[in-house]
């Protein structure tokens, strides 16, 4: 199935490259012969569209079966011990060595 969409997508593609083609062609006919008039003929913004909409219905059949995305799947593939031993966020140089010192001092008493 999927093999096939994808044909169908790439036969798709064909096509909207011919109502491209077209487009350029009847332009520049259009500008050789002196007509202003640059609207599309209606053969070739349907075949457009009917290209695009055949590319977007093949692409999306032949796409496969969607993963879960939740966080919750996700997470059943990891230990707890893998999510949270990340060195590179370890930092060493804190100002905890700083404040360590106000700690240890006995209370004032009053």
């Amino acid at each position: 199935m999927k093999l096939v969409a994808q044909g169908i997508a790439a036969a798709a593609f064909v096509v909207m490259l011919h109502s491209g083609y077209s487009a350029r062609e009847y332009l520049l006919y259009s500008k050789s012969i002196g007509r202003q008039d640059l609207a599309l003929p209606i053969e070739i913004v349907l075949e457009c569209l009917a290209s695009l909409l055949i590319m977007t219905v093949a692409l999306v059949i032949g796409v496969g079966e969607l993963k879960p995305i939740s966080y919750e799947a996700e997470m059943k593939r990891y230990s707890i011990d893998g999510v949270f031993s990340r060195p590179s966020f370890q930092v060493f140089n804190h100002r905890g060595r700083y404040l360590r010192p106000l700690v240890d001092q006995p209370a004032i008493k009053q």
